[in-house]
């Protein structure tokens, strides 16, 4: 029979929390023993927890899923103390000081609710927030929002900033509660941004990483980067989950629009485009119905596989020596540097041969490290194996200079032993590595391929859209947007320009007449 893995570990001293799945569970941190369980309880599970959060007090528990409700328990005896409906799906959950709990979501905003919901807090009656971008049906407070996926924040130890990152490489420090004063931006990340952390031993510095080959750590008060430490090198051996290859398929965007007769050319597909956009918003286009997701329109999988890098967690440990310890999804090892500012970060590693979920690190610096065991190398589960191999959840001591093995505690022998049973349709569901999809963004083709297929439109540098001419077969739209497409390239590949997401700004200067008079317009030769 398969079981879940853990994705979660709350330690604490007297009583740890831990989640499997849907389920929750409470242990005795000194025995092991199960005090409270959502599985042995009957009480409603609603699909996987995907975001959670333990007060700093230690008695109160946030979590969230696909269902979008945010939940708060109570630890002591896991009771479910209210249930209130998100605005769209979670993405990061913690608790602020005064025990308010801020959520961020897919949309990019981050909503502050009370701990115990007020009795104005109902679905029924509620505006819309004038700065928000879409409806909070349970009332929560806007604190601050992104154009883009908010992938992670944090509140600073003095509770007086906030700092947020997002899928398009930003980092934002802010004033909390007043989000909309930004103190400062972060900003030098070329790829997504996955994981933030401030160091107690070092509460000026912020360090981040994602999708880029190196962390960064930063002055984040005054937003400046205080050095690049290179990653990539030390990991990659170690990466066991990869992701399908994508590729972008080259389609002109206007060819689904057809002219409607007698509608003057209005767009045919309006409609379908209008509810593949909701399905997208909604709950329909965030379905995990497979271990990774299918990819996104206009991509189609190549057969091959490749390294996606993400950075899941970092964390630090100031004792026995101040140091930076990190994972990385699908990797089959935990990483740490020193924070030595008289000698070059040197990455170490210490492995653990399956893939790691998470780690937990206790007040002496001990690492929890949670297993995919059953993971089989072609992709799927296994069946409960035998042995430290099938081992859910590993412990490992520091001395002076390295991680050790010693004797399992109660705990950890406590949680490889009362595992929760699962089918495999729930472990597909639970989707442990859908941020290696669902993070990366402009899969496109390769520089070469790209020139391969401008080629064989018949497109040249000495070629013009309205002038040259075009043994391809082409059309004029089709030329001039490949040949859009060869410029932007060919700025990038000399350094002279950055990867766009928009029509960039001609350089040609033309006289444009308008209602008001003349005005100036840009514009590039050729297009």
């Amino acid at each position: 029979m398969s079981r879940y893995p853990y994705t979660r570990l709350f330690w604490q001293s007297d009583h740890s929390i831990v989640i499997a799945g849907p389920h929750i569970q409470v242990l005795d941190t000194n025995t092991g023993d199960v005090l409270h369980s959502t599985a042995k309880e009957n009480k409603i599970a609603s699909g996987p927890i995907r975001c959670a959060a333990l007060s700093d007090c230690g008695k109160f528990l946030a979590t969230s899923g696909d269902d979008k409700k945010l939940k708060t328990w109570r630890v002591d005896d896991l009771q479910l103390l209210s249930s209130r409906a998100l605005p769209k799906k979670p993405t990061c959950i913690n608790f602020a000081d005064n025990n308010d709990i801020l959520v961020a979501d897919k949309f990019g905003d981050i909503f502050c609710y009370q701990l115990h919901p007020s009795s104005n807090e109902s679905s029924s009656g509620y505006t819309r927030d004038a700065l928000s971008s879409h409806e909070n049906p349970s009332g929560g407070k806007l604190i601050l929002g992104h154009t883009s996926l908010l992938t992670t924040f944090l509140v600073t130890a003095d509770g007086k900033y906030i700092v947020t990152a997002d899928r398009d490489e930003h980092i934002r420090i802010s004033w909390y509660p007043q989000g909309y004063t930004i103190e400062s931006y972060c900003l030098g990340h070329q790829k997504y941004v996955s994981a933030i952390h401030i160091p107690s031993f070092s509460p000026g510095t912020l360090i981040s990483g994602g999708g880029d080959s190196v962390l960064k750590l930063w002055d984040w008060m005054s937003g400046k980067l205080l050095c690049d430490i290179d990653v990539f090198s030390a990991v990659q051996p170690f990466i066991a989950v990869k992701a399908p290859k994508k590729k972008r398929e080259w389609k002109d965007e206007d060819e689904d629009i057809k002219p409607t007769e007698g509608k003057g050319g209005r767009r045919q597909n309006k409609g379908k485009r209008a509810e593949k956009r909701s399905a997208e918003d909604g709950d329909a286009g965030e379905r995990q119905d497979s271990p990774l997701p299918e990819g996104r329109p206009g991509e189609v999988s190549t057969g091959e596989s490749e390294v996606v890098f993400v950075v899941h967690r970092v964390a630090s440990i100031s004792s026995p020596a101040p140091r930076i310890v990190f994972s990385v999804i699908g990797a089959t090892a935990i990483f740490w540097f020193s924070m030595d500012d008289n000698s070059e970060a040197c990455i170490r590693h210490e492995p653990f041969y399956k893939p790691i979920i998470d780690f937990t690190l206790e007040d002496d610096g001990s690492v929890w490290v949670l297993l995919d065991a059953d993971r089989s190398s072609q992709g799927g589960w296994s069946s409960k194996g035998e042995g430290d191999g099938s081992n859910l959840v590993e412990v490992r001591r520091w001395t002076p200079d390295n991680f050790t093995a010693s004797y399992p505690p109660p705990l950890a022998l406590a949680l490889n032993s009362c595992t929760l049973p699962a089918t495999q349709a729930d472990l597909k569901v639970l989707d442990l590595y859908s941020d290696l999809l669902a993070l990366p963004k402009h899969l496109e083709a390769s520089a070469e391929e790209r020139t391969q297929d401008l080629s064989e439109m018949g497109v040249d540098d000495a070629a013009t859209v309205d002038g040259g001419s075009n043994d391809g077969g082409a059309t004029k739209r089709e030329l001039g947007r490949l040949k859009h497409k060869q410029a932007l390239w060919h700025l990038q590949k000399v350094g002279q320009g950055v990867s766009l997401d928009f029509e960039p700004l001609p350089t040609d200067k033309k006289r444009v007449k308008s209602g008001g008079g003349d005005t100036l317009a840009l514009g590039i030769d050729g297009m």
